[in-house]
């Protein structure tokens, strides 16, 4: 999917910023900085992430 945003002068800057010190370019790091906001609000869960729940085999 494919989504064009409008935004302010203040959120391309930071996202600039965002791209400089990810290494990526701006559309991988406003995905990246999407992503994260979703996982962030809970709105997003990753597939294969461990909680103090999750039961493991083995020793550490």
């Amino acid at each position: 999917m494919k989504i064009t945003l409008a935004l302010s002068t203040e959120e391309r800057l930071a996202l600039r910023r965002f791209a400089r010190e990810a290494g990526e370019d701006l559309e991988a790091a406003a995905h990246a900085a999407f992503r994260d906001g979703l996982i962030a609000s809970g709105y997003l869960e990753l597939e294969h992430e461990l909680d103090e729940d999750t039961e493991t085999v083995g020793e550490a």
